[in-house]
């Protein structure tokens, strides 16, 4: 597969990335949080859904967990908008990826949704085989 393919699949994740930022953030709202509830709903194996929102806290905690997801999400799409998949430029990214990663997967294990750690992989693994191909880590693709 070419470079471009790559390329192409590093800009759908970061739109991806966007997407589920403004599924969480929608947990704010009051009737926007259907998304988002079913997301808990599947990760907490059917104990949380969209009215867990209600809890003291919970709504508010979901909707800026979406609110910095969007805001990762928007700074990698300028940072591909400005440089492409320059490998140089993205490597740093690729380790806030991975450290995110393993802070979340390990607190989602912790706190009692390990399925949550299951969709975190998921979710590295559609970044990490585009990184890999583009030379993130190491050596690139022929265009």
């Amino acid at each position: 597969m070419t470079r471009g393919f790559w390329e192409n699949c590093l800009h759908a994740w970061v739109w991806m990335t966007i997407g589920f930022g403004l599924l969480f953030a929608g947990a704010g709202v009051p009737g926007l949080d259907g998304g988002a509830g079913l997301f808990y709903q599947i990760v907490s194996g059917g104990t949380v859904d969209a009215s867990g929102f209600d809890a003291p806290g919970m709504r508010i905690s979901v909707s800026l967990v979406g609110a910095v997801m969007l805001g990762w999400g928007v700074t990698m799409l300028a940072v591909y908008r400005a440089c492409g998949a320059d490998p140089a430029v993205w490597r740093g990214l690729s380790r806030a990826v991975l450290i995110w990663y393993v802070v979340d997967s390990a607190l989602s294990v912790a706190t009692g949704f390990p399925i949550n750690a299951v969709s975190n992989t998921a979710f590295v693994v559609l970044f990490i085989v585009p990184a890999f191909k583009l030379g993130f880590f190491g050596g690139a693709v022929r265009a």
